[in-house]
């Protein structure tokens, strides 16, 4: 586990299974060119994770 990863923001069980599915939350926001220390990035990060939770449930 990256140190990054204690800054992941709280998240509902279905975000922290696709975020275990890249092995946390550091490389997470990387796949998307993202820093997790950086507060924007975080915020589109959980966009991005909200989207991908929508996805799941269709």
């Amino acid at each position: 586990m990256s140190s990054t990863d204690c800054l992941q923001p709280p998240l509902t069980p279905p975000q922290r299974e696709i975020v275990k599915r890249y092995g946390g939350w550091t490389q997470f926001m990387h796949s998307f060119g993202l820093k997790p220390w950086d507060e924007e990035d975080a915020e589109e990060g959980l966009r991005i994770l909200v989207a991908f939770e929508h996805d799941d449930d269709e």
